[in-house]
């Protein structure tokens, strides 16, 4: 991806982004003391990125959470210039994504895809010519546009204060989340900042489309702890911050890192209480609003 590819990626992020606005959910009431628990010692803070550092209409990035059924003007419109309807955009992305999942479920129980090889090919189904498919531009802009129309998402209060703050305090940032190419730009389109720039780590920048596994696989929590490790930092120095008691929580607790559940919005909560596997997991800290890391 050149510089005016982004540029323009960027921008569309921009322009199709109104703002959301968390809602903050109600707490089990043997949840509640979780919120007034604080830890100690703590030289890395690591991050999810949906539901997390930014608020998601579906609780996670698209591809992670599902995508709800309901009417979508957005997506609609975007379905229209292709003589579609959006069932049809939806059906042929949840198609794919089975397919490549299946074909790499032998090399790690989590795949994961790149959305953009997905809509190339939607993209030479629809007659686009090679040559204009070469440089995979086409591919990556309609994979953020179907993003933005399924999926808007917008910065969590406070999240930049908080990042802005803890890097100021000499902790070590990093994130660990699934992801495509286009959330690093999420970034720099809200942020004016590159994730590097805004004192992420880049050895602690983890996203899933880049190792072809998704969270909860513990192999990314892993790498993370190793790169930790190589700062003098141990796991227990860490605390991982998510949304999510599976994807989240159980990964980060399993590598010994500190968990903190965001509690913020209830889109993107996810406490797995009908789940029998976390039956008594709990995080070692719950909080409701990112500042409260600071």
């Amino acid at each position: 991806m050149d510089n005016t590819e982004k540029k323009r990626l960027i921008a569309f992020i921009k322009q199709a982004s109104p703002p959301l606005v968390p809602r903050p959910p109600p707490l089990p009431s043997e949840w509640e003391v979780l919120c007034d628990a604080k830890l100690n010692e703590t030289k890395a803070v690591l991050f999810d990125v949906y539901g997390t550092l930014f608020c998601s209409a579906v609780g996670d990035i698209s591809l992670a959470a599902g995508e709800a059924d309901e009417k979508n003007d957005a997506l609609e419109s975007l379905a229209g210039e292709y003589g579609l309807a959006g069932p049809d955009m939806r059906s042929f992305f949840r198609e794919q994504v089975a397919v490549i999942h299946n074909s790499l479920i032998a090399k790690t129980k989590w795949p994961e895809v790149k959305v953009e090889e997905i809509w190339t090919k939607f993209l030479r189904q629809q007659g686009a010519s090679e040559n204009d498919l070469l440089c995979g531009s086409l591919g990556r802009e309609l994979a953020l546009r179907y993003e933005l129309a399924v999926n808007p998402v917008y910065p969590m209060p406070g999240a930049l204060k908080t990042i802005t703050g803890l890097r100021e305090k000499g902790v070590v940032l990093g994130i660990i989340s699934n992801a495509q190419f286009f959330t690093p730009l999420l970034f720099e389109a809200f942020f004016g900042k590159s994730v590097e720039k805004l004192g992420f780590d880049p050895g602690l920048v983890i996203f899933s489309f880049e190792h072809e596994m998704a969270k909860p696989s513990s192999r990314l929590f892993q790498t993370a702890a190793q790169c930790l490790k190589a700062m003098g930092v141990t796991a227990a120095q860490c605390a991982f911050v998510g949304n999510d008691m599976f994807s989240d929580m159980f990964g980060a607790l399993n590598t010994g890192f500190k968990g903190v559940l965001f509690a913020g919005d209830s889109r993107s909560l996810r406490l797995r209480e009908d789940d029998k596997r976390f039956a008594g997991f709990r995080p070692h800290m719950i909080i409701r609003e990112l500042e409260e890391l600071l």
